[in-house]
């Protein structure tokens, strides 16, 4: 985006109601300019060109019918996530009330299972090569179908993020409605716990267990005695047992929900939320949409445009990923590749010193890597022309978001570019 359009304001724009509202407003927006529907049908009123950006946007919504989530279909979910997780709860404390509750059931079920869950979202939220492809989530496949967003399949760094937050979401409904049922139950009817298990035979090897597993809140609720572990030990043979009551097992069950089941949940649906603030911020700012948008309707068109006659041949295509090359980004500084520097959104005054620099000068042939959404600029031909004094520099087409129609409306201005700058323009894969 130029930097002489008002910035903040945009993003207040799109923020103002939250951060799912300014999510689908900005993909419908970015649908709607990808479509070649720049120029709004109509103004209901002049507006002042000096400070026109924001009024044109609220024409634009005015006018435009939004592809949005069905607004009842996460409400059903979350009951049904909450439902489940109280009716689990009901099952575990009540299965048999004629034996005590066995304390590894309400644990692997309401700890340790939605610790190994939580953790597996981490690798194929944020580590794992397929995060990117819808395809590879079939949860969020799922969803994407369910909720109508099948338009919004191109803009998949946005879309995956905010799926991956929502299903979080979800499972946080299962956790606490479940904590909330323990509580419920347990304040009306007197349970007992005990402990059993075919692989543990002594109860010093369940005191060191305990004692690693109430680690984490042992500085403020002490962790289960030995004399409390030998007492709660369930055995087979002994039908007159009835289990330990009281508060001494019920607080490290509660501990254990909130500190594995529930609290790792909520810091990465945070951190979830907060990836996906930060990558939608960066695509409104840096995405070329609305300079497009507003030069649509800034400018009047001619009734007979000049026509070049040149040719266009189809680009060359090149591996972004073979060795003995130096990639280089413009205006994209949360590039996944592994770029050497980003250029592009400091000062130019910066960035001419660092391509000047004689410890910078690159030995390797260079890939420039650009998004084909964004618009050409001197800069960044000023920038090619200054490494091209030292090495071989190359112009990169590379997109894992672009739709086909928005690909081949902008091809033509980058072809262009390259061809008035004599830079060699590829298409990266």
């Amino acid at each position: 985006m130029a930097s002489s359009l008002p910035t903040k304001a945009i993003l207040h724009f799109f923020f103002k109601n939250g951060t799912n509202t300014a999510l689908f407003q900005w993909l419908n927006f970015r649908l709607f300019v990808a479509h070649n529907k720049l120029k709004l049908p109509h103004l209901e009123n002049p507006v002042r060109q000096a400070s026109s950006t924001n009024d044109y946007l609220n024409q634009w919504r005015k006018q435009q019918r939004m592809i949005t989530p069905k607004p009842w279909f996460f409400g059903f979910l979350g009951l049904i996530a909450a439902i489940t997780g109280f009716a689990t709860m009901v099952s575990v404390l009540n299965y048999n009330p004629t034996q005590p509750i066995n304390l590894w059931l309400p644990l692997a079920l309401f700890a340790f299972i939605p610790l190994l869950l939580t953790l597996s979202s981490v690798y194929f939220s944020v580590f794992s090569p397929s995060k990117q492809h819808i395809a590879g989530h079939p949860f969020q496949a799922i969803l994407v179908k369910k909720l109508g967003l099948s338009p919004f399949s191109p803009y998949k760094n946005l879309l995956l993020p905010w799926l991956f937050w929502q299903s979080q979401t979800l499972a946080l409904w299962f956790s606490a409605s479940a904590l909330f049922g323990f509580f419920v139950l347990a304040t009306f009817q007197d349970y007992r716990f005990a402990w059993s298990s075919t692989l543990i035979t002594n109860d010093t090897t369940m005191t060191q267990l305990m004692t690693l597993l109430s680690w984490p809140w042992h500085w403020f609720i002490a962790s289960p005695s030995a004399e409390l572990i030998s007492q709660s030990r369930l055995v087979v043979q002994d039908s007159a047992f009835y289990g330990v009551s009281g508060e001494s097992w019920w607080l490290t069950l509660v501990m254990a929900m909130i500190v594995y089941g529930i609290l790792p949940r909520l810091l990465l649906a945070v951190f979830l939320r907060q990836r996906l603030v930060k990558q939608l911020r960066w695509s409104i700012i840096n995405s070329g949409d609305i300079e497009q948008f507003l030069v649509a309707q800034t400018h009047q068109v001619s009734q007979q445009p000049m026509i070049s006659e040149a040719g266009y041949a189809s680009l060359e295509p090149i591996d972004i990923h073979q060795p003995g090359v130096d990639l280089i980004s413009w205006q994209q500084p949360k590039c996944a590749l592994a770029t050497v520097k980003n250029l592009g959104n400091a000062n130019w005054l910066e960035d001419a010193q660092w391509l000047t620099s004689p410890a910078n000068k690159r030995t390797r042939p260079v890939l420039m890597i650009v998004d084909p959404a964004q618009t050409p600029t001197g800069e960044l031909a000023d920038s090619i022309e200054l490494l091209q004094q030292h090495t071989a520099v190359d112009l990169v087409l590379f997109s894992q978001e672009i739709d086909n129609a928005r690909y081949a409306s902008q091809l033509k201005s980058w072809q262009f570019f390259a061809q008035q700058h004599h830079i060699s323009l590829k298409n990266g894969r």
